[in-house]
């Protein structure tokens, strides 16, 4: 199974991303690391073709309220 970890460069998607893959899943870890920017979309389309499964481990970009809502 294809399974794209949104943040997976992170504090928690670099320790979720290894643990997928042993379990035998193709695992893309998107982050801007790797050339995938969820926040402007640059790289995702490439990055999610054939996905099946996205996990979002990704901060937000800001952690005022309203911005922390209007992101998630």
């Amino acid at each position: 199974m294809k399974i794209i970890v949104i943040g997976g460069t992170g504090l928690i998607g670099s320790k979720t991303v290894p643990i997928l893959r042993q379990g035998g899943h193709e695992v893309v870890a998107a982050s801007p690391n790797t050339g995938v920017n969820t926040i402007t979309g640059k790289g995702l389309k490439e990055a999610m073709a054939g996905t099946q499964v996205v996990i979002d481990l990704a901060n937000s970009p800001s952690f005022e309220d309203k911005a922390v809502l209007e992101f998630f």
